[in-house]
């Protein structure tokens, strides 16, 4: 059991010169924290595992037994979190690929998407490469050693209902890399990728947007629990409409405010052209190939920002 007094004489023990000269320490918040007797809530072990995980990494060493009597009694992790999050835009690429289509009678085509290759629609897909990275909380990377991070993101819709059809990506909630994440890291990959614009577009076509929420996330447990990397939320959206006389495809990824107040806009915009006579028929029909690095510029209709 937790008791406040044996925590002060342990601090006194890892530093024997404790507030004798100065009038401060880089400890008095976490003391004040311990004081209000909330460290029985969730709400008060989060604090003071935050308040820990800030302190520098020299701090946490010279008082390592007064933070090892918090771990055995409190049950709080010692050690860093993902800090200081930035979203960068990195790289634009084309995916090619192929699809079995069938036209309004029945008949089936083999179809390539290959930007290479004369008469083909285009690329399979347009890739847009972000990466997220982090510093850790106490200034010691190597501390993140056995923090868990992943991706999650939740779309507000059926992604498959109009102005989309059956060839856009049917999964509305998801982990990535996985449930238990990668342990470790300081950055993290995010493709956001988009069919052929021609493909995934419902026919006729229609208006409409889908909206997605997008976290970055870490985990103290090993994946029994998760909390979100501060400014690490974002908003996706993904909207057709008619500009003139051409259907036009945005994508749009922003800062997700008051989550994350870290100013961050990338949109683009790609015509999305006539339905092709052969479509597939799902999504799972549209085979990918290799990647290219390519210029964002030359596929793209209209490119607004890029962060």
């Amino acid at each position: 059991m937790f008791n406040l007094n044996v925590f002060l004489a342990t601090v006194k023990i890892d530093n024997p010169t404790f507030k004798k000269w100065a009038v401060s320490s880089s400890l008095d918040p976490l003391i004040q924290q311990l004081k209000t007797n909330s460290h029985n809530t969730p709400q008060g072990k989060a604090k003071i595992q935050r308040l820990i995980a800030f302190m520098p990494f020299a701090k946490q060493t010279s008082y390592s037994r007064s933070l090892a009597y918090l771990t055995t009694t409190l049950g709080v992790h010692v050690g860093a979190i993902p800090a200081n999050a930035v979203m960068e835009f990195n790289k634009f690429l084309i995916l090619s690929g192929m699809y079995k289509g069938y036209n309004a009678a029945g008949e089936s085509r083999n179809i390539v998407l290959d930007a290479a290759t004369p008469g083909s629609l285009g690329p399979r897909s347009f890739i847009h490469r972000h990466t997220l990275s982090w510093t850790s909380s106490n200034g010691n990377p190597a501390s993140l050693a056995n923090v868990r991070t992943r991706e999650y993101v939740k779309f507000l819709a059926d992604t498959q209902a109009p102005p989309f059809n059956k060839i856009q990506d049917p999964d509305r909630e998801f982990y990535a890399p996985g449930n238990m994440g990668s342990s470790g890291s300081t950055s993290g990959v995010d493709d956001h990728s988009t069919k052929l614009p021609s493909l995934i577009c419902c026919n006729p076509r229609q208006a409409g947007s889908l909206r997605g929420e997008q976290k970055y996330q870490f985990s103290l447990d090993n994946g029994a629990t998760w909390q979100d990397i501060d400014n690490g939320q974002f908003l996706l959206e993904k909207t057709v409409r008619l500009v003139g006389q051409d259907w036009v495809l945005t994508f749009k990824k922003t800062n997700w405010a008051p989550h994350n107040t870290k100013k961050f806009h990338f949109e683009v915009e790609y015509t999305v052209g006539p339905a092709p006579e052969y479509m597939p028929r799902t999504d799972k029909d549209v085979l990918a190939g290799p990647s290219q690095d390519a210029d964002i510029k030359h596929w793209a209709r209209r490119v607004v920002a890029e962060g």
